[in-house]
């Protein structure tokens, strides 16, 4: 049997979720004070771990190593499955470039030497070689030197929080419970979209090659419980430390050391390897839009007869290389003219993020759970449908409401 294996699909998937994020948690905490900072934290990653299984059933409704958002969409609701694709592509794209932005604003601080401008050419030698590869699974070694990275911040802010070695001046109050409303808003999407790995996810299911929903669900389980600890412990650890004074990115608060320069270069590493983890969703959805655009539109009606072949999206050698050429020409270019856009990111995570993790997936499972056309065995994994098919439509509602709170929290706010 060929295909990636379990570890490796839960590694991609671990280091596709977990990112720089993860630094401004204790930020959110400073808002939300421990109790409901850890809630929420408990919150965002069920409900995102329940997307991430609502795609994995989802994906047994359309041909074996085909699952993409287009497919299950052509199957569900066929008119907006191009919609959707942009969504995805604007919002991996806007992310991978956030991370080329900061990786110019990060190395020349850290090594001590060149200019944003150099360092951003430099990361060319990098990130086409590994954008380069067609499978998620080849970047499981990267996967595994970027979690590395992760967990040398980890031992840095647990590290200084078992110490205790913070100076007084930088200490702040801590609270147990939250400071003030406005400030619970103007956090909580740092904490939830925290948690936005979907954009792989079928990505992981096709090159899986055990796709039965039970290893499936334990790679999503191992992935999701990783991560809650990782952000309670940063969170919990970070907030201790500095209390109210804490900034979004906890690491430029510790005091300037070899030891707080390592970590600055992991976040730059760390940047860096995450950057193809974006890339590759962002080239699948440009390519099922290029595909849609080159084929004669199905009305709905005719969409819902496709079989199993009209389902699968081709993305040929050719088109490959040139989706690969013009995706990284376009994001250099941006990275290289653009200093700040953070505004735009923002509203792009707020709606690209909670429709990949919650509003598709929950439509997803309520429309197809309960299909009757699965092997008995995997039937027999299977939570009991009506109750799949009610939290799936409860996981789309709480997607919308997570977006309308993320955009108010970026428009009205200001945060």
């Amino acid at each position: 049997m060929t295909g990636a294996t379990t570890t490796s699909s839960t590694i991609n998937l671990t280091k596709t979720i977990i990112g720089s994020g993860m630094l401004a948690m204790p930020f959110a905490f400073r808002s939300d004070g421990y109790i409901l900072g850890g809630l929420i934290t408990l919150i965002a990653g069920t409900t995102s771990g329940f997307g991430l299984y609502l795609q994995a059933r989802a994906a047994k409704y359309v041909p074996a190593g085909h699952a993409t958002f287009f497919a299950i969409c052509q199957q569900t609701y066929p008119s907006l499955s191009v919609l959707f694709d942009f969504a995805i592509a604007v919002q991996c794209f806007g992310v991978g470039l956030s991370y080329l932005v900061l990786i110019g604003d990060l190395l020349p601080t850290v090594v001590g030497y060149g200019s944003r401008v150099d360092w951003i050419v430099l990361s060319l030698l990098v990130s086409v070689p590994l954008c380069s590869f067609k499978n998620l699974d080849s970047l499981k070694y990267t996967s595994i030197l970027a979690l590395g990275a992760i967990a040398y911040m980890f031992l840095l802010v647990i590290g200084h929080f078992i110490l205790d070695d913070v100076r007084p001046a930088l200490r702040g109050e801590t609270s147990l419970l939250p400071v003030s409303a406005s400030g619970i808003f103007s956090t909580f999407p740092i904490i939830v979209l925290a948690f936005t790995g979907h954009q792989n996810m079928f990505t992981v299911i096709n090159e899986i090659q055990n796709k039965s929903i039970r290893n499936l669900s334990r790679v999503i389980a191992i992935a999701i419980t990783t991560s809650v600890l990782l952000f309670l412990a940063i969170g919990l650890a970070g907030y201790y430390s500095f209390g109210n004074k804490v900034v979004g990115n906890i690491i430029v608060m510790y005091d300037e050391s070899l030891v707080t320069k390592i970590g600055q270069g992991s976040i730059a590493l760390m940047v860096l390897l995450s950057f193809p983890l974006m890339f590759h969703p962002c080239r699948v959805s440009v390519n099922n839009i290029y595909f849609w655009l080159k084929s004669k539109p199905k009305t709905p009606e005719a969409a819902g007869l496709l079989g199993e072949t009209d389902l699968i999206v081709p993305l040929s050698g050719t088109t490959f290389a040139v989706l690969t050429a013009v995706l990284l020409a376009a994001s250099y270019a941006l990275a290289l003219s653009i200093t700040s856009f953070a505004l735009v990111l923002a509203i792009v995570g707020a709606t690209g993020s909670t429709s990949i993790s919650f509003i598709l997936p929950g439509l997803f499972g309520y429309k197809l759970v309960g299909r009757d056309i699965l092997p008995v065995t995997e039937v027999l994994e299977f939570v009991e449908d009506s109750v799949v098919k009610k939290l799936s439509l409860a996981l789309a509602v709480w997607g919308v409401v997570v977006m309308v709170v993320c955009l108010y929290s970026t428009l009205v706010l200001g945060q």
